[in-house]
């Protein structure tokens, strides 16, 4: 069975505030800089100590290649009462998903009888254009035909 390091929380804590590296903390107590980012890890985790204002680990090549699990980033400087607010909110927003739902569905079939209604008018657009086309070849045939079209012979 291994031996367990005696590692003072304080101590880390406040070396790791004053900007101290998880290497040199481990080597000061003879535990591994893992061991350290762990402790780091949960004084963060717990409020005692800012993520932001901490020196990162250097990750390594291997580190740095594989995909970091998603996961949600905390605030940190949110009161606890803040956070109730915000999951409150969170709940009655989640409580009114099929009344948006639903709203949606009334756009988007709104959205397809405005198609149609599109559609409709493009294609009567087009029958009105064919027919002026008509109108506008018979008129020209009429003119160069005469009689045909209801005009007298031209005069010589």
């Amino acid at each position: 069975m291994a031996r367990k390091a005696i590692v003072d929380r304080n101590i880390v804590l406040k070396s790791l505030r004053e900007g101290k590296t998880s290497q040199s903390i481990a080597t000061q107590f003879g535990v591994s800089r893992q061991a350290i980012d762990l402790y780091r890890k949960e004084f963060i985790r717990t409020g005692l100590m800012h993520g932001t204002n901490v020196p990162q680990p250097v990750k390594t090549p291997l580190e740095t290649s594989a995909p970091k699990p998603a996961t949600a980033a905390l605030p940190q400087n949110v009161s606890l009462d803040q956070m109730i607010e915000l999951l409150i909110k969170a709940f009655s927003a989640l409580k009114r998903t099929p009344e948006l739902e639903a709203e949606v569905e009334r756009y988007r079939h709104d959205y397809e009888g405005l198609l149609q209604q599109i559609e409709q008018l493009e294609q009567n657009e087009k029958k009105r254009k064919e027919q002026e086309t008509r109108w506008v070849q018979s008129q020209h045939s009429g003119i160069i035909t005469g009689p045909q079209a209801g005009f007298p012979p031209p005069q010589e």
